[in-house]
């Protein structure tokens, strides 16, 4: 079906990048924003053993019109372009930058 998690945490300033990828016969069911939904609400929880965190990154391809409405819809803001801060198929890629900060997340 896919996955869903952390690809990196750094609890010294409480912050984790998030990721997902879902296989397109899944595509538009809502199960990538009830996975993410899901990761967020236990990444803010204090019941977490690895201490609560404040902030959540998710970065997307550029174009990638479903993602950013996965993201925008949990209260993700736009923050900007990364430069280059991709690599696949042997070259680099720019990617949309989305960020999360606790107190602006509303479950859904």
């Amino acid at each position: 079906m896919g996955t869903c998690g952390f690809n990196s945490i750094n609890l010294k300033v409480k912050n984790a990048g998030i990721g997902y990828e879902l296989s397109s016969r899944y595509w538009g069911l809502g199960y990538a924003c009830e996975a993410v939904n899901t990761i967020i609400q236990f990444a803010f929880s204090n019941d977490q053993p690895l201490g609560e965190l404040y902030r959540i990154q998710g970065d997307i391809m550029i174009g990638n019109a479903a993602s950013e409405s996965v993201l925008k819809k949990l209260g993700f803001k736009e923050e900007g372009i990364r430069r280059s801060s991709g690599f696949w198929k042997n070259e680099f890629h720019d990617l949309k930058c989305f960020g999360l900060i606790k107190p602006e997340f509303k479950e859904i």
